[in-house]
C-alpha cells in the first residue's frame, strides 16, 4: 500500500478552519434571519386573525341584541276580576 505524505502548514490549517467557520455561522445567521421573518410574519396574522374574529364577534352581539328587540312580546298582565268568573259555576 503506498504512503501519500500530505503536508500542510499551521497557518493554513487555521484560515480553512476559520473559513469553514464563518461559512458555518452565515449559513446558520440566515436561517436563523429566515426563521425570526416567519416567526412575526405569523405573530402578526395572528393578531389580524384574532382583530378579525373580535370584530364578528362584536357584530354578532349586535345583531343579537337588535333581534331581541324586534322579538320582544309584550305580556299584557292578568288580574282576575270579578267578571272573569262570572260564568263558572
Amino acid at each position: 500500500m503506498p504512503d501519500i505524505e500530505f503536508t500542510i502548514s499551521v497557518l493554513t490549517l487555521l484560515a480553512i478552519i476559520f473559513f469553514a467557520a464563518g461559512i458555518g455561522y452565515a449559513f446558520r445567521s440566515r436561517q436563523i434571519r429566515k426563521k425570526q421573518l416567519k416567526i412575526q410574519h405569523l405573530k402578526k396574522e395572528i393578531a389580524y386573525n384574532h382583530a378579525h374574529i373580535l370584530e364578528q364577534q362584536k357584530e354578532y352581539v349586535a345583531l343579537e341584541t337588535e333581534m331581541k328587540k324586534l322579538m320582544q312580546i309584550r305580556v299584557l298582565p292578568f288580574k282576575p276580576t270579578g267578571s272573569d268568573y262570572v260564568g263558572v259555576k
